[in-house]
C-alpha cells in the first residue's frame, strides 16, 4: 500500500517535469529516447511503474531536475548550487561566444559607417558628371566618366 502511495507521487513528480518543459507524452518519450507507450503506461494510464532505467533517462537528459526530489519527493524540484556549479564552463563559454558576436557586430557598424561616409562623399563630388562601378577589388567605388553621344544624321543626297 505505501509502495503504491510513492509511485503516485513520482508519477505526478514526472508529469510536472513534462509541464515544466512545455512538452507531451510523446515528446518527453522521444527526448528519452523510449518508446512513447512506456511513458503512457506510466503518466497517463498509471498501470506501470517508472522503473531504474526511465528514473536515470529523466535525470541525466533534464540535467535541472533534483534526483532525489523526483524519486521520494524531499527537496527542491530544480538543483541547488551543486548543480549549479556544473553548469559554469556552459555559461562562461555561452558568455565567450556572445563577447565574440559583439566585436564583430561593432567591426560591421563601423565598416557600414565608413562606407557610408565615403559614399556620400563619392556622391556630392561626382552628382552631374560622373556614373559610379564598382572597382577592381569590389569594395570601392569609382568614377567613371560620363559620355554624351550625339549622333550626326546623314544627309540623303537630292
Amino acid at each position: 500500500m505505501i509502495f503504491s502511495y510513492l509511485t503516485m507521487d513520482i508519477i505526478e513528480r514526472i508529469q510536472q517535469i513534462i509541464n515544466k518543459e512545455g512538452l507531451n507524452v510523446s515528446s518527453f518519450a522521444k527526448r528519452l529516447g523510449v518508446v512513447d507507450q512506456s511513458i503512457r503506461g506510466i503518466v497517463v494510464q498509471k498501470r506501470n511503474k517508472p522503473g531504474y532505467e526511465i528514473i536515470y533517462k529523466i535525470v541525466q537528459t533534464f540535467d535541472w531536475v533534483n534526483a532525489e526530489w523526483l524519486i521520494t519527493g524531499k527537496g527542491e524540484m530544480e538543483k541547488t548550487d551543486s548543480g549549479q556549479n556544473q553548469s559554469n564552463p556552459s555559461l562562461s563559454e555561452l558568455v565567450q561566444y556572445l563577447r565574440e558576436k559583439d566585436m564583430k557586430i561593432e567591426q560591421l557598424i563601423e565598416e557600414k559607417t565608413e562606407l557610408k561616409i565615403k559614399f556620400e562623399i563619392a556622391k556630392d563630388f561626382n552628382v552631374k558628371n560622373y556614373d559610379f562601378k564598382k572597382g577592381d577589388r569590389g569594395n570601392l567605388l569609382t568614377p567613371m566618366k560620363r559620355v554624351n553621344v550625339t549622333h550626326k544624321r546623314k544627309e540623303k543626297n537630292p
